[in-house]
This record gives structure tokens, sequence and C-alpha cells, in this order.
């Protein structure tokens, strides 16, 4: 499986460029997806994707710029290719004279995207194997590094929309991508941990703060449905929240 950066700061061209490598690419994932040439930087300073598909005029900084911030800092044969609009051939030239090895024109059409990935993934099979040994656990601790700052993020912001959409939002990463390294870094799935984080902030609250009723107790980790907290918090831990908190009253 080869990785992608999606750099774009339409958010419809990034979600017809991932619809594309989703449904029709199945040795490609995107892994990111950013809507400015900085915060793709530092996301392939860390992530060192496979390929990198970027629009050329972006605020701030250009796509260009990104291209040859690649070619300068590659160590491993990234694939660059620049999207570009009808009138954009000055900066396609330039982002050729840093590297890139083709261009898409905006609209996108799926079959000059597939035909293009198809040259792409035989450039990366000549390259031979996408990660060596030593790599592939840098890769992996990439991996763990990000999924502790989602979970310190989730520990000191618990109440607040917690929800996977949100999250890939903030950190700028897909869902499916999210999904794979909460399962192979803590075995768990996302909605799994968070669920169980939840609860756990919750039975906290009831030890230490009795005199929270349990709508509040609900809302201060993201619950905005006590019954629905409640069935989920008994889900978990054969009580409801009132009979867990007479148990503690009980034990004193």
């Amino acid at each position: 499986m080869y990785t992608v950066l999606l750099v774009d700061d339409e958010p419809v061209a990034l979600a017809m460029e991932k619809k594309i490598i989703k449904k029709y690419l199945e040795k490609f994932e995107v892994i990111g997806e950013k809507f400015s040439v900085a915060t793709a930087m530092e996301f392939y300073k860390e992530f060192k994707p496979d390929v990198v598909l970027t629009d050329i005029r972006m605020p701030a900084q250009t796509g260009v710029e990104l291209i040859r911030y690649i070619s300068e800092h590659d160590d491993k044969g990234c694939v660059c290719i620049a999207i570009s609009g009808y009138t954009d051939f000055k900066y396609v030239r330039n982002a050729f004279a840093y590297g890139a090895m083709d261009y898409l024109q905006k609209p996108i059409e799926a079959e000059k995207m597939i035909e293009l990935f198809g040259r792409i993934e035989s450039v990366l099979e000549k390259k031979g194997p996408r990660l060596p040994v030593k790599d592939e656990s840098e890769y992996a601790a990439s991996e763990r590094v990000l999924v502790e700052r989602i979970c310190k993020y989730l520990d000191a912001n618990i109440s607040e929309d917690n929800s996977i959409v949100m999250v890939c939002s903030r950190f700028g990463i897909t869902q499916p991508y999210l999904s794979r390294i909460f399962k192979n870094c803590l075995n768990y799935t996302y909605n799994q941990y968070l669920t169980e984080l939840r609860i756990l902030k919750a039975k906290e609250h009831l030890q230490k703060k009795r005199f929270m009723r349990i709508s509040e107790v609900a809302g201060s980790v993201g619950y905005q449905d006590p019954l629905y907290f409640s069935k989920v918090f008994k889900n978990i831990t054969g009580y409801t929240p009132r009979e867990y908190k007479n148990s503690l009253d009980q034990d004193e």
C-alpha cells in the first residue's frame, strides 16, 4: 500500500481526489489532507508519504514551494504531482523544474487520474520496497506519536465534540487512517477508545464530585443526552450512573 498526501485550499477538490483514489486505486491510501503549504510541509516531514498531489495556486505559499521543499528533503523517492488550472502553465513549468513527475488539470477527470496513478505505481515499484525495515519501525513510531497526541487532546478536551469527523479535521488526517492507527497502536477502534475514556472520566466525576447531577456529568464528558449517557455507562460498567453513585455512598 502506497501513502498519499492531498494538498488543496478547495475542499471540493480534495473530496474529488480522495473519492477517485478510494474507489479506483486500491494500492494507494490517502493518509492526509491539508489546506495550506505550511501544514503540508509539517505533515510531509513527519509521515513521508509516497505521493503528494498539490494544487499550484494557494494563499500564502504555492504548490511549487511545496514541491521544492520535498525535492530538497526527500530521501525516499516521493512522487509529486501538480494540480493546475487552465492558466497556470508558468507554475507547472516551475513545478517540473523542482522535480514534479506530472500534472493534472482542474477539473480533474477520473480517467486521467487513474492513468497517471498507474504510471506512479510503476515508478514506485521500480524504486523497490516502499520502506526498508528500519523505516517501517520509524513509520510505526510516527503513528504512535500521532495517536499519543490525539489521546492527550481527548483527555484535555473530553467535553468537546470529539466525533471522528471533527478529530480528523483538527489533525488533518483521514478517517480510515485514524481508524487504522488506533487499531494498530491501541487495539481499539477510535470510537471504542473515546467511549472508554468518557466513561472513565465520568466515574472519576461521580467519585470526586458527588454534588454533580447526572446530566452535568454527562455533559462534562461529551454526552448531550443524559439518557444515552446512562445507557452507555451501564453497558460498560454494569451499573447506571445513579446506581454507581449510590454504591459509592454505601461504601463510606
